[in-house]
């Protein structure tokens, strides 16, 4: 098992469940989708197969496909009346032309998809693919760009750099709460369209997250989640000198750096999330986590707010 030290017990647990190991070790193997979750929609905002086409990208080595670990995130939007595809084709103008919405869940560049997570973690995409995403947003495209901790932050950096979003490639936690909630009333959660939903019934007020990374972003692109006092961010550094003690790992303040963020780009959209189980129902053999997990009640109705606002419902 990998990351067997990572950041202190507090953040291990967190950490452990949600994948450090990704698909690297043998708990990854007992990451399943949680097939049981059941999100309460009584008024979709399209009839059954007729809203837009969500392209969930599966050409990257994704741990998160739509027929996979995002299967819930899949039958969620389906629950709304969204078409729901995996995406295997390389990104290009013609291949993306079929997308009303592009969703990238953890992808991971070749170098890292195996069994190292060593630095350097290179970008999962070719400069043709960063090119063709970037100009298909500006045209009118929207996307929803979902990268996690380390080696995942590196492998979206660049794509995240065109778009205005500078990742740090580390492991991103709050040491004083376990799993990492945001919420608005400490200003960590913030207003936005997405936060506020079509009514009332669909405001959410706290959204809970296991372990991911932190960003900067470029002046107009709004925040939805924010580090609180005391988050940090933890690099790590054992495939690289694997008789480095933890505690010299660098330990970098994150406190006002960002975990979610929404903005227009020309005629298209975005929205980037720094952690991708909040979005997806999973489950260990004794723990459910992300959309299932009883402290995450509104994480559904976030992330169906996040598609409903790149989508032009909100």
């Amino acid at each position: 098992m990998k990351r067997n030290g990572l950041v202190g017990a507090a953040v291990l647990c967190a950490a452990l469940l949600v994948g450090l190991a990704l698909a690297t070790s043998g708990l990854s193997q007992d990451q399943t989708a949680d097939q049981t979750f059941q999100f309460d929609n009584p008024d979709p905002a399209f009839a059954p197969d007729g809203g837009p086409l969500v392209c969930v990208d599966a050409a990257h080595n994704n741990y998160h496909t739509a027929d996979g670990r995002y299967r819930p995130f899949a039958e969620l939007l389906r629950g709304d009346g969204y078409r729901v595809e995996g995406f295997d084709s390389a990104f290009s103008p013609e291949a993306l032309e079929i997308c009303d919405l592009l969703v990238i869940a953890n992808p991971l560049g070749e170098a890292n998809a195996g069994e190292s997570w060593a630095f350097p973690h290179p970008s999962a995409f070719t400069r043709e693919e960063l090119e063709a995403t970037y100009s298909w947003v500006r045209a009118g495209g929207s996307l929803l760009l979902i990268a996690d901790h380390a080696p995942i932050a590196g492998a979206t950096r660049d794509l995240g750099m065109l778009l205005g979003v500078g990742m740090l490639d580390g492991y991103a936690y709050d040491p004083t709460q376990e799993p990492d909630t945001f919420r608005s009333e400490t200003g960590s959660l913030v207003d936005h369209p997405i936060t506020r939903g079509r009514t009332p019934d669909e405001g959410v007020d706290h959204v809970v997250t296991w372990t991911g990374q932190a960003f900067v972003a470029a002046d107009g692109i709004a925040p939805l989640l924010v580090w609180g006092p005391g988050s940090v961010m933890r690099v790590a550094l054992d495939e690289n000198f694997p008789d480095m003690p933890e505690e010299e790992w660098p330990l970098i303040p994150i406190e006002g750096l960002l975990h979610a963020v929404a903005a227009g780009l020309e005629a298209g959209r975005f929205v980037v999330l720094g952690e991708a189980a909040m979005c997806t129902a999973q489950s260990t053999e004794d723990f459910n986590f992300g959309m299932s997990a009883p402290e995450a009640e509104q994480n559904g109705q976030f992330c169906l707010n996040v598609v409903r606002w790149l989508t032009g419902v909100l």
